[in-house]
């Protein structure tokens, strides 16, 4: 009862224990802080890139594709049939995006043009989630041109600009003639618009209804351009810049006909499936599946992977920087732990002579160690305890204080053009949590038994007599 007793007294009294309590605080609420942060960012970037990309990604290694992906489809169907929810045909080129802006002038991008069959493109991801309108209201994915943006072609743009001799200036007369009722395309946010500093909103270049045109390579053994053009219909905000600014979907069957690859009523080829697996399933055993089926038809001319797999650079390296701040953070704790040893150093020099006349008294070398062990325990639930409090406040009101910090400095600490997130994202894990106030527990704990050791050894007549 004794060991108790004491160590009550020395929490009430020895206020320089404070400091160990403060700094495993402190430790302990900023490891929270970060975990959160960082789960909060990892989960929402990874629920928005396997939302762009279906759960398997069957695709060949030529960008021209195959024309055989109707029994490919057959394939799956017929080895995961009971696993896979939807599949749908895609194709994906690299290209050239013009924008006719209302002065005459063009803007000109790198992109990658994506041709979709929106119904089934649907059913393979949360695509439709992200196709929104000019205003920003989810809207159904569809190709579709309202009449009232139905005008002649914007090819004449470039007419004037290709000499008569080149082989593009004969299709851009016949496209300058001809109107386009049928073309529309879903671009990618930040590709239509156009961010100010120092503004809130965005500006479009290329609004709803707008004429684009796109330029990619055909097929065949000396790649030619093919230009094509569409109107804008939609726009494809996925919260991702580097989805946002590249990808433009049109029609599947026609940019298989522009690509010389398809007779556009949709006998043509694609270079990709994507695959749905349905709730519960292991996407992984399944690809493996797939690419085990299609290896004995046609080997090595398939590559199958999952859309981890597919991400897996930005997904390691995301994993890789969480790992090393953990590391890092964890060491100001363990220089918690060596602060803590300091203290109960210079404490056990100091209750030297109180040590003699416990152990004069009949405490015995157990007793004596568990008086320190006990305090060094009962500082480190303190400090944890305060922290993770501390903590789990800070993640909650987290965006409060980005906005209080944002109003008195002047300054954006988080600034959601950049994340394209309208607030931090923050998660927070109970495991992690009590990981982190496990560890922190055992580092105080443990830097307190040598202390602890070196007070129980203590002889009780040269402690008494020690001055």
């Amino acid at each position: 009862m004794y060991k108790y007793l004491l160590c009550w007294r020395y929490l009430k009294t020895r206020y320089i224990a404070l400091a160990s309590v403060i700094s495993v605080m402190l430790g302990v609420a900023t490891m929270i802080v970060v975990n959160a942060v960082m789960a909060g960012f990892s989960g929402t970037m990874r629920d928005r890139l396997h939302g762009i990309l279906a759960d398997i990604v069957v695709e060949s290694y030529d960008l021209d594709g195959f024309y055989d992906w109707r029994e490919v489809q057959s394939i799956i169907q017929d080895d995961c049939g009971d696993q896979v929810a939807a599949t749908a045909p895609t194709m994906e080129t690299f290209g050239l995006l013009k924008i006719y802006l209302p002065n005459g002038e063009a803007v000109t991008r790198q992109v990658m043009v994506i041709g979709i069959r929106p119904e089934d493109r649907a059913k393979t991801g949360d695509f439709s989630e992200f196709v929104q309108d000019e205003s920003g209201k989810p809207v159904k994915p569809s190709f579709d041109v309202p009449k009232a943006w139905q005008t002649h072609s914007p090819a004449g743009h470039l007419l004037a600009d290709t000499p008569k001799d080149d082989p593009l200036h004969e299709i851009l007369a016949q496209q300058a003639a001809e109107q386009v009722p049928d073309r529309g395309a879903i671009l990618g946010y930040a590709l239509a618009t156009i961010h100010r500093p120092g503004t809130t909103s965005d500006d479009f270049i290329a609004p709803e209804g707008a004429k684009i045109g796109l330029a990619f390579p055909k097929a065949g053994r000396k790649p030619e351009a093919a230009y094509d053009d569409y109107t804008v219909v939609g726009f494809f905000k996925s919260g991702m810049s580097e989805y946002d600014s590249m990808h433009v979907y049109v029609p599947l069957e026609r940019l298989q006909y522009m690509r010389m690859l398809g007779d556009g009523a949709g006998n043509g080829a694609v270079n990709q499936i994507q695959v749905q697996v349905k709730p519960g399933v292991d996407m992984n055993v399944v690809a493996e599946r797939i690419q085990r089926a299609l290896d004995s038809r046609r080997p090595g001319y398939f590559r199958v992977a999952t859309w981890e797999e597919k991400q897996g650079p930005l997904l390691e390296a995301v994993r890789i920087e969480q790992f090393i701040l953990n590391v890092l953070l964890f060491l100001i704790i363990a220089v918690a732990g060596f602060g803590i040893l300091a203290i109960f150093s210079m404490i056990v020099v100091e209750k030297t002579r109180d040590i003699g006349v416990l152990k004069a008294l009949g405490a015995s070398n157990g007793g004596v160690r568990g008086i320190f062990l006990s305090y060094g325990l009962a500082l480190s639930v303190v400090g944890c305890g305060a922290g993770m409090i501390e903590g789990l406040l800070i993640v909650h009101y987290l965006n409060d204080i980005e906005r209080a910090i944002n109003s008195l400095t002047g300054t954006r600490v988080f600034n959601p053009d950049i994340y394209y997130f309208s607030e931090i994202p923050t998660h927070i894990d109970p495991w992690t949590v009590a990981g982190v106030v496990l560890g922190a527990i055992m580092i105080a704990v443990t830097a307190s038994v040598w202390p602890a050791q070196r007070a129980s050894k203590l002889h009780p007549v040269q402690a008494i007599r020690f001055e």
